[in-house]
C-alpha cells in the first residue's frame, strides 16, 4: 500500500508506534494511511458528480455517503471511491495510488461546470474505528452518531461515516487529528491499517487500484449490492453499458473473498495476479489482498462458472472461500432476452 507521509509525520511528532498485533475485538483504531480525500466544490458540484459517478447523488445528500464508481464510456471502472457530503462540498475518499488518476479524469469533464476539484491529502486525516465498544467511544466525542450503513454525521472539521461491519470511518481536519491522537484512549487502541483492510476484504467491499483500473464493470465487483450503483438516476459516463447489463444482460463475473489455506507467505499474490482451478487456469484475478502475520486474505473477481471450485494461486497455494456478508440477486446471472 502507498501510505501517507502525513500520517508518518503525525506519529513521529506524537512519538507513537502502531502495533501490528491482532487488535482487540472490543475497540481498535486504525490510521487510514493508505487513503485520502479529494474535494469537489462549487454550485454545480452535485450536478457534476451526478453526471459522472454510478451512485445517485440525491441519496448522498440525504444520507451523507455512498460508494461509487467513476467509469469510462465503456462502463469499466477507472476508480472506486466513497462519496461523503461535507458542509459546503463533496469529499471523495480513494486509495492514495488512485488519487492522481481520479483527479485528472474528473478535471477532463469539470471545465464546463461551476465546480472545481482539489487534493485534500495534507488537510484531512482518516481513522477507521471498529469493535463492540466503537459506538460508545465515539459518543464521548460527537453529539450524534450515524446509525445505518452509509449514513454520516458531518461538521466543518469532522466527517463520520458508518460503514458495513459495524465500523466507522472518521476524517478530521489536521489540527483536530493532532488533538485526537493526544487522547490516551486513542493511543492505547491504535492498530495497523492492515487490520482495517482485512475487514474491508472480509466484508466484501471492493477497491480499484491502478493495475485493475478500466478492467471491471461495477457489477463485477458487487457494487450494486452495496448501494454503489443506481439504475434509475439517468445518464452518467458509462451508464448505458452498466444499465444494459442489469436489465438485459448476464453477469459472468463477481466478487469473491478467500483466505490462503496455509501459514506460508505466497509472494505470487499481487493485484492482478491469476487464480486457477483444477479444470482451468486463469479463472479469477486478485483485486486486493493483505497479509497479517501468517494469514493472507484475498479478494477476487471470478468467473461465475468456477466460483464453487477449489481455487489455487499461481504458486499452487490452496485458497479457502469465505462466506459473503450479503446476497447477490440470482437474476443477475440469467440472460434477460
Amino acid at each position: 500500500m502507498n501510505k501517507s507521509t502525513i500520517w508518518q509525520q503525525l506519529l513521529t511528532t506524537a512519538r507513537l508506534k502502531i502495533t501490528t498485533e491482532q487488535p482487540s475485538t472490543s475497540l481498535s483504531i486504525h490510521p487510514l494511511d493508505y487513503q485520502s480525500l479529494i474535494q469537489v466544490k462549487g454550485v454545480d458540484s452535485e450536478k457534476f458528480l451526478q453526471g459522472q459517478l454510478s451512485c445517485d447523488m440525491r441519496e448522498v445528500v440525504e444520507d451523507g455517503s455512498r460508494l461509487a464508481a467513476h467509469c469510462n464510456p465503456k462502463g469499466s471502472m477507472i476508480s472506486l471511491m466513497r462519496v461523503i457530503k461535507a458542509t459546503d462540498s463533496f469529499c471523495l475518499r480513494l486509495n492514495n495510488q488512485s488519487i492522481d488518476t481520479a483527479l485528472s479524469t474528473l478535471n477532463k469533464y469539470i471545465m464546463f461546470s461551476k465546480a472545481q476539484t482539489s487534493d485534500l491529502q495534507d488537510q484531512w486525516i482518516g481513522f477507521g474505528i471498529q469493535g463492540g465498544d466503537a459506538a460508545a467511544m465515539l459518543q464521548q466525542h460527537f453529539l450524534q452518531l450515524p446509525k445505518a450503513d452509509n449514513q454520516a454525521f458531518i461538521s466543518s472539521d469532522d466527517l463520520l461515516v458508518k460503514v458495513p461491519g459495524e465500523r466507522y470511518e472518521l476524517w478530521l481536519k489536521h489540527e483536530r487529528a493532532v488533538n485526537w491522537l493526544a487522547d490516551k484512549k486513542v493511543q492505547e487502541h491504535l492498530s495497523s491499517s492492515d487490520h482495517w483492510l482485512q475487514q474491508e476484504i472480509i466484508n466484501a467491499i471492493p477497491d480499484i487500484y491502478p493495475p485493475s483500473s478500466t478492467t471491471y464493470l461495477p457489477q463485477m465487483c458487487n457494487l450494486q449490492a452495496l448501494d454503489g450503483v443506481s439504475f434509475k438516476k439517468g445518464c452518467y459516463t458509462g451508464q448505458e453499458i452498466v444499465t444494459r447489463l442489469h436489465f438485459r444482460g448476464k453477469l459472468n463475473k463477481h466478487l469473491l473473498t478467500a483466505k490462503l489455506n496455509s501459514d506460508n507467505v505466497d509472494r505470487s499474490i499481487v493485484i492482478g495476479s491469476d487464480i486457477d482451478c483444477a479444470q482451468r487456469p486463469k479463472i479469477a484475478k486478485v483485486l486486493q489482498h493483505v497479509t497479517i502475520g501468517n494469514q493472507t486474505f484475498v479478494q477476487l473477481v471470478i468467473n461465475v462458472k468456477y466460483a464453487t471450485e477449489p481455487l489455487f494461486t499461481e504458486a499452487g497455494s490452496a485458497l479457502k472461500t469465505l462466506p459473503s456478508p450479503y446476497d447477490l440477486d440470482p437474476s443477475l446471472f440469467v440472460r434477460k432476452d
